[in-house]
């Protein structure tokens, strides 16, 4: 049983870095996407492009690691409570 827990847990840890990454790929593209079409449509110079995928890789970067401390916080929630749990059945069975 203790290795199905272990496995999870490392599950949830390729979880966090999945979605950091989908995060950060899908804004730069949302990004790209938006300064590709709005540069086509007015200017048709690149520089849209290149601030619209500037603000997709800072706007990527933020939203995933406000997701990878809201994940380890309930990580470590998690942790803790298994902490307690695993004390709390031990010290039942003795005395």
């Amino acid at each position: 049983m203790n290795i199905s827990k272990n496995l999870f847990r490392d599950f949830g840890k390729y979880n966090m870095v999945v979605m950091f990454t989908t995060t950060l790929i899908s804004n730069i593209v949302v990004g790209a996407l938006l300064g590709y079409y709005l540069d086509k449509w007015t200017f048709k110079n690149g520089i849209l492009l290149f601030v619209f995928t500037i603000l997709g890789i800072f706007s990527g970067l933020y939203n995933g690691f406000k997701i990878l401390l809201k994940e380890s916080e309930r990580y470590d929630k998690s942790e803790k409570a298994n902490k307690k749990d695993d004390n709390g059945n031990s010290d039942a069975g003795t005395g």
